[in-house]
């Protein structure tokens, strides 16, 4: 397929390609369906679908996830959505999925995280370390 790049564009788009460890045509199709259906795909098999608010296995089975775990999840999708270099802190993510009336912690947001890997796969949410977290790779 010829997507009639510049060199520059193309070596950005390898770049991408390799570190999602995607095909191109992979590529297209979670693009596609991102922009067509509402479906983001997450990588190792999981996507969020926005229309509907939920999570679905590589089965199409609905993944439960509590409340608070698909406020996080949500929030994290729609931030990569708008700027993938992006990284959002505990304290951003408290700011936005947490009722204000319960005190912060980042043990708290620690342990939403875990559970949502737990029930995902640990990649799907990307850490770094003092700065924040992503969902890692689109």
């Amino acid at each position: 397929m010829n997507l009639n790049l510049t060199k520059e564009q193309q070596t950005k788009l390898d770049k991408k390609l390799k570190s999602n460890k995607q095909t191109l045509e992979q590529y297209l199709t979670s693009l596609v369906l991102k922009d067509i259906e509402g479906k983001y795909d997450l990588g190792k098999g999981f996507y969020y679908d926005l229309e509907s608010n939920r999570l679905f296995n590589k089965k199409d089975e609905v993944v439960l996830l509590s409340k608070l775990e698909n406020s996080i999840l949500k929030y994290l999708i729609l931030v990569q959505d708008e700027d993938q270099n992006r990284k959002v802190s505990a304290e951003e993510l408290y700011d936005k999925c947490w009722d204000r009336r319960k005190e912060f912690s980042i043990f708290t947001v620690r342990n939403f995280i875990k559970r949502i890997r737990d029930k995902t796969h640990y990649d799907i949410i990307n850490n770094t370390s003092n700065v924040g977290y992503s969902i890692y790779p689109n």
